[in-house]
């Protein structure tokens, strides 16, 4: 897909609300030439990081594993289509790098249990902030899965309760903000907040779903 076609279809609807744009008192005028100019520049940038970022990924592909049948078939043109246009609504680079970890994904891998529309999804829904907390959580539990005997020290340190355990542990999240964050992220499909437990159980922890292992094992693909 042509980068100027993805800048065609992401302001198409924004032409027709040009005059009324314009006649906005004292700011009108700033905003359209933000809105069409500026923003194609923007736009124009944020697709060259992802065709940099999608160039870095395949080439440390081997060629047997590219799947040229998926190339030619319509769910490669929508997946592709979905990928640019999300990636033109967001200036950050860590999330450019996961648009192309999974257009890479759904270019190599042979899986069909997974579903590059909805990961695409995902991303371009959360923030940059819920993506990298979604993370740690991740990581911090699948730690904690491994290692049985720390069950017990994880539940001293408050890790039954994980907004509270991790704004003591990482002091940069406030408690109130990861607790929004948490309920965010399942809402997405990526945690599920454990609902029994032990008898001092008081609610607030929460546990990658199999929605989330396969995100992570289709990132991590090939890398």
């Amino acid at each position: 897909m042509k980068k100027t076609d993805v800048l065609s279809y992401y302001y198409s609807d924004l032409t027709s609300l040009r005059l009324l744009i314009a006649a906005i008192p004292c700011v009108g005028s700033p905003l359209d030439l933000l809105l069409s100019s500026r923003g194609n520049e923007f736009v124009y940038k944020r697709l060259e990081a992802l065709i940099e970022e999608l160039k870095q990924e395949m080439e440390a592909v081997e060629k047997h594993l590219i799947k040229h049948d998926f190339i030619d078939r319509e769910e490669c043109y929508d997946l592709t289509q979905q990928v640019f246009v999300a990636a033109a609504r967001t200036r950050h680079r860590e999330k450019l790098k996961l648009f192309a970890q999974v257009l890479r994904g759904a270019l190599t891998e042979k899986a069909s249990s997974h579903d590059p529309e909805l990961y695409v999804k995902i991303i371009d829904e959360l923030s940059v902030k819920e993506l990298q907390v979604a993370l740690l959580l991740y990581r911090v539990k699948s730690e904690r899965e491994s290692d049985k005997p720390r069950a017990e020290d994880y539940r001293r340190e408050g890790m039954s309760n994980d907004a509270f355990w991790f704004s003591n542990n990482h002091p940069e999240y406030a408690r109130e903000e990861l607790e929004y964050m948490f309920l965010r992220l399942e809402r997405t499909g990526l945690l599920k907040e454990v609902v029994a437990g032990a008898m001092d159980y008081a609610g607030g922890s929460y546990n990658p779903t199999k929605l989330f292992d396969q995100f992570i094992s289709y990132i991590e693909r090939n890398q």
